[in-house]
């Protein structure tokens, strides 16, 4: 799980902001959670966070995401 993160509301729900460092680069990412609160979107973040890292890395190995910054949503 990331060292640090913090949620931060906007129109489409909470967005979490983290990094994925792999092969010696780290890649910048947001994550978009709707929830009722801050302490929900948190906790459903830290629950999550294996299958969120995964697809993650998972787009970035499979060349569908370049060299912007990852972009996940989650409901």
């Amino acid at each position: 799980m990331p060292g640090q993160f913090s949620g931060e509301l906007n129109n489409s729900g909470y967005v979490f902001y983290f990094q994925l460092a792999s092969n010696g680069t780290r890649r910048a990412c947001s994550l978009t959670i709707q929830a009722d609160n801050a302490n929900e979107a948190t906790k459903i973040f830290r629950e999550n966070w294996t299958a969120i890292e995964s697809m993650a890395r998972d787009g970035q190995s499979a060349g569908t995401i370049s060299s912007a910054a990852v972009s996940l949503a989650m409901s």
